[in-house]
This record gives C-alpha cells, structure tokens and sequence, in this order.
C-alpha cells in the first residue's frame, strides 16, 4: 500500500503547488480575475494529474522516446483539465498544458525517486595523504629566503 501511497502524495503536493500557482498567475494575467473556488479546483485537477503521473511515471529519459504514446495520452488529459476544470480558453490551456507537461512531470518524478528509493551507500572519502617535501621545486632554488619563527630563534644576551 504504500509503495503507491507515498508515490501519489508526493504527486498530488506538486501537482497542487504547481497548478495552483499556475492557475492564480495565468487566469489573472489572460482575464484579469481569478474563477471562483479555484482552490478546490486546483484540488481536483492536480488529483487527476497526480493519479496519471502515479501510474505512468514518465521521466524525462522516456517520455519522448520509447513512452510517448503515454506522454500523448498526457497531452489530452491535461489539456481537458485545464480547458474544462480550471476554464482556460482552449488556445492558452493548450499552450499552457504543453508546457507544463514537458516541465512538471519529469521533474516530480525525479522527487518522487528520491524520496521513496532507499539510500545508496557512499563510497569512503580517501584520507588525503600529507607530504612533508614539495611536490616540485624550481629549477633556480628556492626564490625565497625562509623566515625564522622567532620561538625557534636563540635568545640575544
């Protein structure tokens, strides 16, 4: 249960993030006023997007290459939630949807895996070796003369 428990959640949290910001921005840029219970709104939709994104997990490695019959099938489900649920005209839920497909799904899938893989175990940092001689010396000598630690100098009487 909760290897698709915490996958959607996850889902559903950046979906609703996303959407939401998308929705407050781009209904007030394009009309000049937001829709009415756009929250709720937002709530229903992101759950659509989330349970598609929880069950196809597109990345960005497949999702135009050998999955993009699903990433197609994306293109239409999110272009009718954002024409019909959070009531973009059909040009800018187009244009808007389409850019967000190719930018939110990968990306939330890549959170999705971090947070649910269990952690790699790192490799050991190497202790970094100490040299007590230079790496290298100048061919003409040294071109400073060193300075004596007064501590290690003798005392003047």
């Amino acid at each position: 249960m909760g290897v698709y428990l915490w996958p959607f959640l996850i889902y559903w949290l950046t979906m609703f993030v996303a959407c939401y910001a998308i929705v407050e921005f781009g209904q007030d840029f394009f009309y000049d006023e937001v829709t009415p219970y756009s929250g709720l709104k937002v709530a229903i939709g992101s759950l659509i997007m989330a349970g598609l994104l929880a069950w196809l997990r597109p990345s960005f490695d497949t999702m135009f290459t050998q999955d993009l019959p699903w990433t197609v099938l994306q293109a239409i489900v999110w272009f009718g939630i954002f024409s019909l649920i959070f009531q973009f005209h059909p040009l800018h839920a187009l244009s808007i949807s389409l850019v967000a497909l190719c930018l939110i799904p990968g990306v939330a899938t890549m959170g999705v895996e971090s947070l649910t893989r269990p952690a790699q175990k790192q490799a050991p940092i190497r202790q970094q070796i100490e040299r007590k001689q230079p790496v290298r010396r100048s061919l003409g000598g040294s071109g400073t003369q060193p300075v004596p630690n007064p501590a290690e100098a003798p005392a003047k009487k």
